[in-house]
């Protein structure tokens, strides 16, 4: 009798827990987001108002917040008695990509996250390649260029001298390159690219290049190599006169 009658609150509390309304989810809080709206999360996080707390499937959310190509991680929790915490992780935008003069963002590992947008601290990233749709990767079919994209952008964040590269060139990946001020830093291939970073950096600091125009080959970083413009000698008269027809 006993273990029927335990059975039976049992059952009964479970029925009181699953159907009553103090139960029912009134409210969806927002986290975490910057660029995804929020009027879209809660558009989609609205479904789940008038369910149970308990028993209610985050699937659904989860699958349709996830199209957006700004979404990281979704983490969906309870806050009791009737409120539903949708805490989002966002990607960052760390390289600015143009194309045809409009200003692509894009994740340090080449995910397109955004066109036709404001330009972002981060790379500036050129090339020819044509962008893929929203959440998919520039370099799907260049896994190298994926690597040293993200590998630049390793660097630049943890250098600490005044000497800053912000641009990098991947049109032709036998010669990479990158630029300071009037400086164009050829990189060559892209093996030793910190090596080659460093160096150059090097080679701009105790040179005091930094108002040089011209460029600075690194491609093997034993034998550096440096032009500078300035330093051509102007033909003289006589020398533009001859090369002219004259006398």
């Amino acid at each position: 009798m006993t273990i029927l009658l335990l059975i039976i609150a049992v059952i009964s509390l479970g029925v009181f827990v699953t159907n009553a309304p103090y139960f029912e989810i009134s409210s969806v809080i927002i986290e975490g987001n910057d660029k995804i709206p929020s009027s879209l999360i809660e558009e989609e996080g609205n479904r789940l108002i008038g369910e149970n707390i308990l028993l209610f499937s985050s699937d659904d959310l989860e699958e349709n917040l996830g199209k957006q190509p700004y979404l990281e991680d979704i983490q969906i929790s309870r806050k009791f008695p009737s409120s539903v915490v949708v805490a989002v992780k966002e990607k960052k935008a760390e390289v600015n990509y143009y194309k045809d003069g409009v200003i692509s963002l894009l994740t340090r590992e080449g995910t397109l996250l955004e066109t036709g947008a404001n330009k972002v601290e981060g790379v500036t990233l050129v090339d020819q390649v044509e962008l893929p749709k929203l959440g998919e990767n520039l370099y799907s079919e260049s896994p190298d260029k994926m690597k040293v994209l993200e590998e630049f952008r390793y660097l630049q964040e943890r250098n600490i001298s005044e000497v800053i590269f912000t641009e990098i060139d991947l049109s032709d990946m036998k010669n990479i390159r990158t630029y300071y001020n009037d400086l164009e830093i050829r990189l060559g291939y892209t093996d030793s690219l910190k090596d080659k970073l460093n160096a150059a950096i090097n080679i701009i600091s105790e040179g005091d290049l930094s108002s040089v125009k011209g460029y600075v080959d690194i491609s093997y970083v034993d034998e550096p190599v440096v032009f500078d413009e300035t330093k051509l000698e102007a033909p003289t008269e006589d020398e533009e006169s001859s090369e002219n027809g004259d006398g």
